[in-house]
């Protein structure tokens, strides 16, 4: 695994996602609530999470589909990068310093 990678997992474990939170989504144009965490067992990555997301607001101009469920670990990295923001059901947002570099 390149430095690169390393680098962006490891702030990914630093992203928690609760159920009511609210995710602004650049790539889809979006804004949806996350409902609930699903559970599920792959052969190959053995337990993996999924998100099951209300979406609410979406740009009726765009031919993009919005996803009835994200994967957690893409949804993790996403926040991490910058294209997808992450505000929690407390008040908290946070804050994306990847590619900025801080």
């Amino acid at each position: 695994m390149s430095i690169f990678e390393k680098n962006l997992h490891q702030q990914a474990e630093h992203v928690k996602f609760s159920a009511g939170d609210m995710i602004i989504d650049h790539t889809l144009q979006a804004s949806g609530f996350l409902v609930r965490r699903k559970r599920f067992i792959d052969i190959v990555e053995d337990d993996i999470y999924i998100w099951e997301i209300n979406w609410f607001k979406q740009n009726d101009d765009a031919d993009i589909l919005c996803p009835e469920f994200l994967e957690e670990e893409s949804l993790k990295l996403s926040v991490v990068v910058g294209t997808v923001e992450l505000y929690s059901k407390d008040g908290e947002h946070f804050e994306s310093y990847y590619l900025s570099g801080e």
